[in-house]
């Protein structure tokens, strides 16, 4: 290990693991660790996280990786942060929590309460939620329903704002994670009877959001004073950690989530966000970021996965994706309908619910694990059929995250799309450290960051026969998902 004389950390708080790592000012990670930790779904329709729970798992990673740079650490000069979103946490005067669970993206039980706020002072400030279960919205429900809890808070922080408190003593956002503009829309806060004083400050991306406290120095043995740069909401690091920073520019991030973005000139109207259930914030360099989301992307796999294997480790999924090679096109007549949360975009449906379609005695685990693939890139490129339809070009298309790590399933993601794609095995750590690196004046701009630090592994072209069959089987699974639709009574 022969670092530069800089070192910049990314500290990245997806959805399922707490990532932390430390690269160079050429995106060379020179050390890197994961710490899972896990969400609760205590009623139909809740999702959440303990504070506590993200506090302990990214702190195990950030120390493995302080322990793996040995003396190397002296050459850290900087944090940046990512964090999925959005999501709430009630917190006191010191910045605790005053519960031990915090509702998470995936939880919608505000949902009413979202569709009050759109009736009371319209949709703009839809952005982040799904499309009306945002930070809004689950602060309403909180008011409503836990007056007793409300009366102990003194602020209203999401997950970035929470974490930023962490490491700094204070609490500050930026517009991707926070407000999903570039301020927090007043009027809505109004109809809450919530004071924005009560909210964290809004700042830019590559701003320094704080310097960490004397205490988190001595536990991570890190310089007193090292600046937290404030980064962006974790879909917005993945993007730019795979070098999308262009008009045009767009990404599939295969995580927890399966999630499609595309870099626009500015954002789309908050109407549109609504009936097609898209979410678009700021993203750098003066231009946004809008796309929508299947809710379970590689989560269907580690759902599938766990119940035909009691052992589900990478080794495991590497193993049995390998066997799902070995089905053709189309899963030997296997359709999986792959909202195992509710269906994401472009139409926001709680209630859908996933399938097995098409089985025989003939099929085997390969058929269903591939049918899983396709499922989900059908689902995905039903997004991409929404841009199109809003007349968002797409010029060039990357994938990452776990699941694309997957030669067999990036290749049915290009078949299915019939585009080529653009394979970049980076994460939101390193968009995180990206940002970290321009706000710190180690990179004179995002553009310029994203050239030094950002190293596509491969392309990923479709094959015309396998795209010509795909066109079909998308006609089917849409036609069977909407028959569902209509018998559940969602359609």
């Amino acid at each position: 290990m022969t670092p530069q004389e800089k070192l910049v950390i990314g500290l990245d708080l997806g959805t399922t693991n707490a990532k932390a790592a430390a690269y160079d000012l050429e995106g060379k990670a020179l050390a890197q660790a994961a710490v899972p930790y896990s969400t609760q779904f205590p009623r139909s329709g809740w999702a959440e996280q303990r504070p506590s729970d993200w506090i302990d798992a990214l702190s195990a990673a950030w120390l493995q990786v302080m322990a793996e740079l040995g003396k190397f650490t002296k050459d850290v000069v900087g944090i940046g942060l990512s964090a999925h979103g959005p999501g709430l946490v009630l917190a006191d005067e010191s910045g605790q929590p005053v519960l031990d669970n915090s509702p998470t993206w995936q939880d919608e039980r505000c949902k009413a309460q979202g569709k009050w706020l759109l009736e009371r002072v319209g949709p703009e400030w839809i952005g982040l939620g799904m499309p009306l279960t945002g930070f809004p919205a689950k602060l309403l429900w909180a008011l409503q329903e836990q007056p007793e809890i409300i009366a102990k808070t003194r602020y209203a922080l999401g997950i970035k704002e929470f974490l930023v408190g962490w490491l700094t003593g204070h609490f500050v956002t930026e517009p991707s994670s926070g407000p999903g503009g570039v301020q927090w829309y007043r009027p809505v806060f109004e109809a809450l009877h919530w004071p924005l004083e009560k909210l964290a400050e809004v700042t830019l991306p590559t701003s320094v959001g704080g310097y960490i406290t004397p205490d988190i120095a001595a536990r991570f043995n890190v310089k007193a004073g090292l600046p937290v740069v404030m980064g962006l909401n974790d879909g917005a690091c993945a993007t730019l950690a795979a070098g999308a920073v262009r008009t045009g520019d767009a990404i599939i991030t295969m995580a927890t989530n399966g999630v499609a973005r595309i870099i626009l000139d500015g954002p789309i109207s908050p109407q549109v966000r609504l009936e097609k259930a898209l979410f678009c914030w700021p993203y750098v360099e003066k231009c946004w970021v809008a796309g929508g989301q299947t809710k379970s992307g590689a989560s269907s796999l580690q759902w599938l996965v766990q119940i035909i294997q009691a052992d589900h480790g990478d080794e495991t999924i590497r193993r049995i994706i390998s066997e799902a090679g070995e089905s053709p096109v189309g899963s030997r007549g296997v359709l999986f309908i792959p909202y195992l949360m509710g269906r994401g975009s472009p139409v926001d449906d709680p209630h859908a619910t996933g399938a097995f379609l098409g089985l025989c005695l003939s099929n085997n685990r390969a058929d269903m694990v591939r049918a899983v693939l396709e499922g989900v890139s059908f689902a995905i490129a039903e997004i991409f059929q929404t841009f199109s339809e809003l007349g968002l070009k797409v010029n060039r298309l990357k994938v990452t995250g776990g699941g694309a790590r997957s030669d067999l399933w990036r290749q049915i993601l290009a078949d299915v799309l019939g585009t080529p794609l653009t394979y970049v095995g980076t994460d939101s750590a390193l968009g995180a450290a990206m940002v970290a690196a321009v706000g710190l004046g180690l990179h004179s701009d995002v553009p310029s960051a994203a050239s030094a630090m950002s190293h596509p592994l491969g392309e990923t072209r479709p094959v015309l026969q396998n795209h010509e069959k795909y066109a079909g089987l998308l006609k089917k699974f849409w036609q069977i998902r909407d028959g569902m639709a209509a018998r559940q009574g969602n359609g």
